[in-house]
């Protein structure tokens, strides 16, 4: 009888500790250099980077719900963070991309995120100067802040399984 309870009480478990990893993918893209080589920008100083962070969660947590996901990103010390609107006007630094079909809502990762302002605490991004994650940045000329060394994203809900989302910031090589 115990060998048949245990696995029975594991399959009726919502502890997140039996969730499968989500798979986790950060790329850098280049998008533009001071040279202007366009067609194949080189990482230098003044070249400005596009991170992409694809957060992907398998079809075997099902049973296992993953709420509230939390990215905190470290910046390297050789690249400055933009902290001006990165896509659509309003949107703030970080642009999240739900992954949805085709921009329908279907099939979506039931996650949200918020951006307020750069002085909010209440929004879904946080930025950390090197000793807070209180720190409120101040834009440059350029809409970059070379104070903020790193970035926290808060997204609220449930990611559903199967699903993906993805989160994009800019940076600028000193």
């Amino acid at each position: 009888m115990r060998h048949l309870l245990l696995p029975l009480l594991a399959l009726v478990s919502t502890s997140p500790a039996l969730a499968d990893p989500l798979t986790i993918t950060k790329t850098a893209t280049v998008i533009s250099d001071p040279l202007g080589y366009t067609a194949t920008p080189r990482s230098l100083p003044g070249a400005v980077v596009d991170y992409k962070v694809l957060y992907v969660n398998p079809n075997a947590n099902w049973l296992w719900p993953v709420r509230n996901i939390v990215s905190e990103d470290l910046l390297p010390a050789n690249v400055i963070l933009r902290v001006t609107d990165i896509a659509t006007a309003g949107k703030g630094p970080v642009e999240f991309l739900d992954g949805s079909l085709l921009g329908t809502g279907l099939g979506g990762s039931g996650l949200s995120y918020t951006f307020t302002s750069l002085a909010s605490t209440t929004d879904g991004i946080d930025f950390y100067n090197g000793t807070t994650w209180t720190y409120t940045p101040q834009p440059d000329a350029g809409g970059y802040d070379a104070n903020v060394r790193g970035i926290r994203v808060r997204t609220t809900s449930t990611f559903n399984t199967g699903t993906q989302f993805q989160l994009r910031f800019r940076v600028k090589i000193r």
